[in-house]
């Protein structure tokens, strides 16, 4: 028995996903992510309370 047969042995690395790293440390420097104030409807977070009051607010024309 050969050790190099078991291939399910060896860790293989997953896929690096760019875009979405990128868009997370948006948030984050957004403060979307770890910000004081949380949207009413959704609960996302911002780091001014008018940012979260205006998340999803109505606009009526």
């Amino acid at each position: 028995m050969k050790p190099e047969a078991r291939e399910d042995a060896v860790l293989k690395k997953g896929k690096n996903y760019v875009k979405f790293h990128r868009l997370l440390a948006k948030a984050e420097a957004d403060g979307r992510l770890d910000g004081k104030f949380r949207c009413p409807v959704c609960g996302m977070r911002y780091l001014t309370e008018q940012d979260s009051d205006n998340c999803c607010r109505i606009i009526s024309d």
